[in-house]
């Protein structure tokens, strides 16, 4: 009996250890979260230029989907409320117009703009067949940003709400740009870059005349999504599904919590992101501060 009870507590410890050292998800490693969602997941949110509102990408993992919320395009109040349907089906990574009247989205590796009573929708088809993916609306209403990347042809480009001119700015051979953000007054651009030489995807700057680029992260982590403040003091990032932010130049960072796809509320103060919810069955929407604290749930 004894000797049952020397092999049994090292391995009760064991498990106490695990536990203790990841409660948020037991026995679940939160880094690996979407490995166990299995009901839904809600991505891509983005906070309207007055911070009343967030929309967001809704992805139903169940079939059929349910009626009353379906995958698609949603806008809903900051505090989860009033949550309405735009645009049914897999439109992803919308950002909102200066006015907060239009989000821009990708949908089908195309770019569409839609206005928030969801009637009235129009396309950009693009140039040579390209994918086109997380756009960008700039703070003064003058051009979109997006990204076509891992393409001979494509990179960065900008263009104009109305479609009328299209300009590249990062060419895939030099810069190979993905999930491209202006700074609060576009005189630069964050980006997450790979090569063959790394082993990861690392966050740089560049200012829009393409002289200065600045390396922010040499971490051996895959770093994504990143994303200026409106203070244009901060940039917050995904970092192997971790959120953190850091200055501008790289120095003062901060882990936050787990998940993906950061957008900041207007004041710069919060930031908005996706996280698994307290017991793994679904990607919800978060709030939390950029110190890491007052986290709070959105969507459930």
């Amino acid at each position: 009996m004894k000797e049952h009870l020397k092999t049994l507590i090292p391995i009760a410890f064991l498990l106490l250890l695990m536990i203790s050292c990841n409660p948020e998800g037991g026995l679940k490693n939160p880094a690996d979260y979407e490995l166990y969602i299995s009901i839904s997941a809600d991505q891509n949110p983005s906070v309207s230029p007055d911070g009343s509102l967030i929309a967001y990408f809704h992805w139903c993992l169940m079939f059929p989907e349910p009626e009353d919320y379906p995958t698609g395009l949603y806008v809903m109040k900051m505090d989860g409320t009033e949550r309405r349907l735009l645009l049914r089906g897999r439109h992803f990574s919308p950002s909102w117009s200066p006015d907060g009247q239009w989000l821009v989205f990708t949908s089908d590796g195309l770019l569409q703009i839609i206005n928030l009573q969801g009637d009235i929708i129009r396309t950009f088809q693009g140039e040579n067949s390209l994918p086109l993916h997380t756009p960008d609306w700039s703070k003064d209403g003058k051009e979109i940003l997006f990204n076509s990347p891992l393409t001979i042809k494509g990179g960065v480009f900008a263009m104009t709400p109305d479609f009328s001119h299209v300009r590249q700015i990062l060419h895939p051979i030099e810069n190979n740009g993905m999930h491209a953000r202006w700074s609060p007054d576009r005189s630069k651009i964050v980006f997450s870059k790979g090569n063959q030489a790394w082993e990861s995807i690392e966050i740089f700057t560049i200012d829009t005349s393409l002289t200065s680029e600045v390396r922010l992260t040499n971490d051996g982590r895959d770093d994504r999504s990143p994303s200026w403040s409106p203070t244009g003091d901060f940039i917050t990032w995904s970092s192997n599904v971790e959120i953190f932010r850091m200055s501008t130049n790289g120095s003062n960072r901060r882990r936050l919590d787990y998940g993906q796809f950061p957008s900041w509320l207007p004041d710069g103060k919060f930031i908005v992101y996706s996280n698994a919810n307290y017991d793994y069955t679904k990607e919800v929407l978060w709030k939390i501060d950029i110190n890491g604290n007052n986290k709070v749930q959105l969507t459930f």
